[in-house]
């Protein structure tokens, strides 16, 4: 049995989340949590080690998948001792990656033509219902207008309703950051600019 007490809360965390265990508790609670799994793993170990010796004795052949089922990827890496916390914490960290990278590759493939010209025309629909509800005639007029617009030329990929229905990332239109002194509420990080530009006139 390894003695969880003398480790940190940090590291009790890492072993209880490479088991598959709850982390919530203080740290009195994370060890009795280990030992319990740990002593709960010991058992059936023993017990298919007494199955073992059974079956040797009575001449009566047990086979192995029902006296010791196959441990899942938790259960090996639950396995691994205590002192081996280096190699849980690496595997643990090459399963992340390969799940990453199954993520990266499941991208989402561009959609066609018809495809974003089909989630507009839903979209302003929509528009145009909830537009009729609330008694909104301009706003229904003009996603009808929209609407007439996108089933005759598609869906552009700049416009506002490209990134309305999400086939643009909304924060691509934040850009104009070299134009805010133009804007209203600037304000210069040069404290002298007003200074400065007031001298000049």
């Amino acid at each position: 049995m390894a003695d969880y007490a003398s480790q940190t809360v940090a590291q009790l965390k890492e072993i209880l989340k490479s088991k598959g265990l709850s982390l919530d508790g203080k740290k009195a609670d994370l060890v009795q949590r280990l030992q319990e799994a740990e002593e709960a793993t010991e058992v059936p170990a023993a017990a298919s080690a007494s199955n073992g010796a059974e079956s040797e004795t009575t001449g009566v052949e047990v086979p192995a998948a029902i006296s010791a089922p196959e441990p899942s990827a938790a259960e090996v890496v639950a396995a691994a001792p205590a002192s081996t916390e280096g190699d849980a914490a690496s595997a643990a960290a090459d399963a992340a990656d390969s799940e990453g990278a199954a993520k990266v590759e499941e991208k989402p493939k561009p959609l066609t033509a018809d495809e974003r010209k089909q989630l507009a025309v839903e979209l302003l629909e929509k528009k145009v219902q909830r537009a009729i509800k609330f008694g909104d005639e301009q706003a229904a007029e003009a996603a009808k207008k929209d609407l007439a617009r996108v089933e005759k030329f598609g869906v552009e990929l700049g416009t506002a309703l490209a990134r309305e229905i999400g086939l643009v990332d909304k924060s691509l239109g934040n850009g104009f950051k070299k134009f805010n002194k133009h804007r209203k509420n600037f304000k210069p990080k040069n404290k002298n600019f007003k200074k400065k530009n007031n001298q000049k006139q």
